[in-house]
């Protein structure tokens, strides 16, 4: 008996069930659901269903990236709307950029969440391991010249020794955190706090606001339909209300509302720049939306310094040292994202 064919046909089905990973999901819901599931530890979203961490949840390391992006490859072969679509695909191409160096968020108190689920000994263990796990990585993106800015260095440091400080925090985590916060303290980050300052920050960025604007323009023109959007308008003497939020401020406009759900953690699972173009803005939020995204440039591909980017809130908008300060740290957390409204009112 000639075995030849059937071996070959057993090869040919081994090769074509490696190449097409498996069905895991017969709808976007089922793989959103997943993908809020994953990133439990991340989302200001608790879920509630939790009773634990497993080695994917905790953010960042290599079993997260796998499952995150087995989960965006099932997405690409799905039939999506438009708005999916391109949710998607800037999803698949942020996984380029080096965010995974950086595995504790500093816009977001990971380890509060992690310990708002995690109950017992076991676990515990998988957070120190997380915690050693973030130092490990920060010290691999000084290697590649990748490094905190100032603002989210800050943020980290307060989140550690605020855990220290905590009679709340299991003594478990005592060791891990304690070598965490000596590699903070002597850490030094880089000068700019914008996106540029990375390698390859530009066109990190560059794909930040392809997404939320819904259309491809440099930084500088950008700047210049801004600018000519600016001389059209009127002052305004209205004060703006800003506030602190867990998440962005644009989020934090829609979050009362019913929501459009989309797959990124950072935006609260909201399709962003289909909300906005659905949202009528006050002049006043006309106005804050201009000013934010003028600085967001200012901060992200003209490297503006801090007071650089208060100083022109400030002279654009009615609003207090305080509030700019709020605006600057959401523009630096959120890179883009104010570029939402960018069709509504700049065209």
């Amino acid at each position: 008996m000639n075995r030849t064919p059937i071996i070959s046909l057993l090869f040919c089905l081994l090769l074509a069930s490696c190449s097409k990973p498996a069905d895991l999901f017969s709808s976007y819901e089922e793989a959103q659901s997943a993908l809020i599931s994953l990133n439990t530890a991340l989302s200001a979203q608790k879920n509630l269903n939790s009773t634990g961490l497993s080695n994917e949840q905790l953010p960042f390391t290599d079993s997260y990236l796998a499952r995150r992006h087995a989960i965006y490859q099932q997405l690409l072969q799905m039939k999506l709307s438009s708005a999916q679509t391109h949710q998607v695909n800037y999803l698949v191409i942020a996984e380029r950029f080096p965010e995974r160096y950086f595995a504790w968020p500093a816009h977001t108190d990971v380890l509060s969440n992690m310990l708002s689920i995690v109950k017992n000994d076991a676990q515990y263990k998988n957070i120190e391991q997380w915690l050693i796990f973030v130092k490990s990585q920060l010290q691999a993106a000084e290697q590649s010249n990748l490094k905190l800015n100032k603002i989210e260095h800050n943020y980290l440091k307060h989140y550690v020794q605020q855990a220290i400080n905590s009679t709340d925090t299991p003594i478990e985590l005592n060791e891990s955190l304690s070598v965490l916060n000596n590699y903070l303290t002597q850490y030094k980050p880089r000068g700019s706090i914008g996106l540029s300052g990375l390698a390859n920050g530009s066109q990190w960025y560059q794909s930040k606001l392809n997404y939320f604007a819904n259309d491809v323009l440099s930084p500088l023109e950008w700047l210049s339909l801004i600018d000519s959007k600016f001389k059209t308008m009127q002052s305004s003497t209205e004060q703006i209300t800003v506030g602190i939020s867990d998440v962005s401020q644009l989020s934090e406009t829609f979050l009362k509302e019913t929501q459009v759900l989309g797959l990124d953690w950072s935006t609260g699972y909201m399709l962003l720049p289909q909300r906005a173009n659905n949202k009528q803005l006050t002049a006043a939020n006309k106005r804050l939306y201009l000013a934010m995204m003028e600085t967001d440039l200012g901060v992200h591909y003209h490297a503006w310094t801090l007071s650089q980017a208060r100083l022109n809130l400030l002279k654009r908008l009615n609003i207090s040292e305080e509030d700019a300060r709020i605006l600057v740290e959401d523009i630096i957390f959120y890179p883009g994202q104010s570029f939402s409204f960018a069709s509504q009112l700049l065209n």
